[in-house]
């Protein structure tokens, strides 16, 4: 978990996940001020409003505790003038490095990532007191934010779950600190929270963490039981006088169910299935992948591995062979080494000359190159040419 592992520094990794992680929130200043600097910026806020299409609700302000009514383009600045946060969401979509943030934190921890970026003015407090259904992350850019953080109230707190008629806790806040640039505040789901600016503009992202709970994996379940006819047969008739063929019929269904749970190949495809899902399309890479200049350097050719891909190789003894899973696809890797999946899990580039070397019974024309060109065609590698943006 090198890139958690990043952003808590210098609080320890395994601490924050035994001691805070869905538990409690944890304040963590910082060791420099330009942290974060490299992720986000005033002109790249700028860039994203002046050169992207962005509309209502992932464009929106709020002020004095309410999510302010839609506005066009032209409103934005006078809405900023008279205080109103600006909020921005999904940037990780649009930003290269955030993109490639969240892609590593969802590899690292099993869950999708969408990163939101708030743009607050000095003294204002876009919403009120309120708790979040996901892990929050606020990350410190520009300016600086003061911030309450108070008890849950409600244990795990359901997706869509709202806060309207539901009282915040009577105590005083766990947490009561001013983050500065490069400081980062965790907040679990379902714990109270309000921020203030203060004398500056503030400028910080939000990673936003949705974790999978029993729940989730109970309707994934139930998808699958649908592909089985004795879930899709109608249920018996009832009447109010005569419940018993229902109720037989049910019975049966419990014991049916309770023989699926205890199969452990629902409790494995599940975990695989998701293991290596991610809710981006996997990078594109042209013209190598439409099949041009895959090896235009030769022998010195560099490749590296595609990004926002999560990848499972796993040895399949049916098979005898290593089978690649990655983005609802599964490649069969035939008459490849060991040595080679384990340079493709660990390594981000190598050349031809070097998977030359962790074949060396593999004939060059006939086996190696083809392999390559179809994890290039697939996705899996990238040409990594000297103009790719970086």
């Amino acid at each position: 978990m090198e890139t958690l592992a990043s952003l808590l520094s210098p609080y320890p990794l395994q601490e924050f996940l035994q001691e805070n992680w869905t538990q409690k929130g944890v304040f963590i200043p910082a060791e420099r001020r330009d942290k974060f600097a490299h992720l986000f910026s005033w002109q790249d806020l700028n860039y994203l409003l002046n050169f992207h299409n962005y509309t209502y609700p992932d464009l929106r302000f709020s002020q004095g505790g309410r999510v302010l009514s839609p506005c066009s383009a032209k409103d934005w600045v006078k809405r900023c003038q008279e205080g109103a946060t600006l909020i921005l969401n999904h940037v990780h979509q649009r930003v290269p490095v955030l993109a490639e943030l969240a892609a590593a934190l969802h590899r690292e921890v099993g869950h999708r990532v969408q990163v939101n970026t708030y743009c607050s003015w000095p003294s204002q407090q876009g919403f009120s007191c309120h708790y979040d259904t996901h892990e929050v992350f606020i990350l410190q850019i520009k300016g600086n934010k003061e911030w309450f953080v108070f008890e849950d109230t409600i244990k795990y707190p359901r997706k869509n779950a709202r806060t309207l008629g539901v009282e915040p806790p009577e105590s005083d806040p766990y947490i009561h600190e001013v983050l500065r640039p490069g400081d980062l505040l965790y907040i679990p789901r379902g714990h109270w929270h309000y921020a203030i600016a203060c004398d500056r503009p503030s400028l910080h992202l939000t990673l936003g963490i949705p974790g999978r709970t029993g729940v989730d994996w109970l309707r994934w379940l139930v998808g699958e039981l649908q592909n089985d006819p004795a879930w899709r047969e109608n249920l018996p008739l009832a009447t109010a006088e005569d419940t018993a063929a229902l109720e037989y019929h049910l019975h049966g269904l419990v014991d049916r169910l309770i023989d699926t749970l205890k199969q452990e190949k629902w409790v494995q495809k599940y975990a695989r299935s998701h293991s290596h899902r991610s809710d981006r399309v996997p990078e594109i890479s042209l013209p190598s992948q439409a099949g041009f200049d895959v090896f235009a350097d030769g022998f010195d050719t560099q490749f590296r591995r595609a990004k926002f891909q999560n990848l499972r190789i796993e040895w399949q003894p049916e098979t005898e062979q290593y089978q690649l899973a990655f983005a609802h696809k599964e490649i069969n890797l035939t008459n490849v080494t060991d040595r080679f999946v384990q340079n493709l899990r660990q390594r981000h580039q190598f050349t031809v000359w070097e998977a030359m070397d962790w074949l060396p019974e593999c004939d060059l024309e006939a086996d190696i190159l083809p392999l390559l060109w179809e994890l290039v065609r697939e996705g899996v590698l990238a040409v990594d040419s000297p103009d790719f943006p970086e």
